[in-house]
């Protein structure tokens, strides 16, 4: 019998459980992601990139906000890694960078669909 072997490119990565704390370095790259992941035309761009390829053209029609708000959103993605890009002719075109961009995405909307409202006593100020 032969055993089954993986392609050469995939990379299986320790799973992180609550059990095992985060290191300090990684709470800080969790972080950072985080807050570039919290932008609205960040998100819009993600989920309009994650269904195809575009140019910042492309995407401003798509996403509905000015040229230059787009642009900065894409530089702040490229340089989180979450973005790619690449010249075709005369244009340069977006594209995620992780195909794990759209899970995520969805998994933030569940969460956001199914956080339980605040309890009344959670909401007084304590001092």
């Amino acid at each position: 019998m032969h055993a089954v072997q993986e392609p050469p490119d995939v990379v299986f990565l320790p799973v992180r459980t609550t059990t095992a704390p985060f290191e300090d370095a990684e709470v800080g790259a969790m972080v950072a992601m985080l807050k570039t992941l919290g932008g609205p035309i960040r998100v819009r761009l993600l989920q309009t990139l994650a269904l195809q390829e575009l140019s910042v053209g492309e995407l401003t029609e798509r996403v509905g906000v000015h040229y230059a708000a787009v642009s900065q959103s894409l530089t702040r993605l490229r340089a989180a890694g979450l973005v790619t890009v690449r010249r075709s002719g005369n244009r340069m075109l977006y594209r995620t960078a992780n195909p794990h961009l759209p899970s995520l995405l969805a998994t933030v909307l569940h969460l956001a669909a199914h956080a339980a409202p605040p309890e009344p006593d959670n909401l007084r100020d304590h001092h």
